[in-house]
């Protein structure tokens, strides 16, 4: 008799539906317009996911409305997942990151990590539920206790392939788990799946660790050749180059020690502004067998001491060489369309700052070389953009923000 009194209290399933299907494109729109907001973020933030949404079926909405108030009656009864959108990632510390890029731009209402209803000898999947608030639907009607929230879902590709089996086994059954042997394989499974995610994260751990060591010994070498003056250029510099009759022995000093030592001082005789030494040191390296990722630094180096004594074609010429060794040289591209504008090859220096660019969207060398070749085109609005492009990567870069106000004299 409770349960009947119950369902009686339930909405007339005509009359909801009739209200559903009223309210349903505000409904599309509201979870859409969601669903771009999150991907547009989690793009920024360079990483790789898979989103799913939707709005629940209206004959689901009824069946959980049917199965919460048997459990629970309607007096306090919220369908809170009408609005839905699933977050699959493939790491654990994805999870993480992109919880917290919801908290910084959404209103939380509700945050429930599932694997902490389970004790240890229980089994159940892990995934991270949040109800984030939403927009009121284009209408002064309501769907009965539905509230304007959407449930977001963040699980990892692991907990994502456990949960969808275990709602076939489980969930939509109508069947119990048969026995405890069948609920020990689950639990053993479930615990495999977790270890699973736990083993991949260590393994990305470590990969970030070693590419941070190499990263640092790179910039040990390349460190000595960022002040030299190569995308930074706004106008070519005039520079006094003094040749020292001392540069042949110099040379024959340094032939017979390493290439990392040979690189070295190279690079210590470009950060001393002694351009035409260097020069002369990386066409040492230069003729040696190195790993075509090592030549593509040395042509890019020796392309900037070039630019720097005014040799702007040869300089574009060795960006192109450092390029064509290894196209992922974003630096090489940067100093490539320095280059060109230099030369007044504009289109070809906002097709090098294109692709710098769009291979490191996060940096803000490209947006900046690109907005002074756009500036001397006398396309202030496209070189105004850039600039505060620029600024949004590096807030603190002076010459960004002077730029910006000779734009505006030129467009106002």
């Amino acid at each position: 008799m409770p349960a009947k009194l119950k369902d009686r209290q339930l909405p007339d399933r005509g009359q909801a539906e009739k209200i559903y299907l009223e309210l349903l494109p505000s409904y599309e729109r509201i979870i859409q317009s969601l669903y771009q907001q999150l991907h547009a973020l989690i793009e920024k933030k360079g990483l790789s996911v898979t989103l799913k949404y939707r709005v629940k079926r209206f004959h689901n909405y009824c069946e959980k409305l049917v199965r919460i108030s048997k459990l629970q009656g309607t007096d306090l009864l919220q369908i809170t997942d009408l609005l839905g959108i699933r977050i699959i990632c493939p790491f654990l510390e994805d999870l993480e990151t992109i919880e917290q890029l919801i908290a910084e731009h959404f209103e939380i209402l509700e945050l429930e990590h599932k694997a902490e209803q389970h004790s240890f000898r229980e089994f159940g999947y892990d995934s991270v539920h949040l109800l984030i608030r939403t927009e009121k639907p284009e209408s002064e009607i309501q769907l009965p206790h539905s509230c304007d929230v959407c449930e977001v879902q963040l699980r990892t590709i692991l907990q994502e392939a456990w949960a969808e089996v275990e709602h076939e086994l489980v969930y939509k059954s109508d069947i119990a788990l048969p026995n405890h042997s069948i609920r020990r394989k689950l639990a053993s499974l479930n615990a495999s799946l977790t270890l699973s995610d736990l083993i991949f994260q260590e393994i990305r751990d470590d990969q970030k660790a070693i590419r941070q060591r190499g990263l640092k010994r790179r910039q040990t070498v390349e460190t000595l050749a960022c002040d030299c003056g190569g995308i930074h250029i706004f106008q070519p510099p005039k520079l006094e180059i003094t040749e020292t009759d001392q540069a042949t022995d110099i040379l024959e000093y340094l032939a017979p020690k390493k290439l990392e030592e040979l690189m070295l001082s190279a690079l210590e005789k470009h950060s001393n502004n002694q351009f035409q030494q260097a020069i002369e040191l990386y066409s040492m390296i230069l003729k040696k067998k190195i790993d075509p990722v090592i030549r593509s630094l040395v042509y890019n180096h020796r392309g900037m001491a070039l630019f720097a004594l005014s040799e702007y074609q040869k300089g574009a010429e060795d960006f192109s060489k450092a390029i064509e060794y290894n196209e992922e040289n974003s630096r090489a591209w940067n100093n490539r369309g320095l280059a060109f504008r230099v030369l007044g090859k504009f289109d070809q220096s906002l097709s090098d700052y294109d692709k710098a660019i769009e291979m490191s969207p996060q940096e803000y060398e490209g947006y900046w070389g690109r907005a002074q070749t756009c500036f001397e085109m006398k396309l202030f609005s496209r070189a105004l953009t850039d600039c505060h492009k620029t600024i949004e990567r590096n807030v603190n870069f002076f010459p960004a923000h002077e730029l910006e106000k000779a734009i505006r004299k030129q467009l106002f």
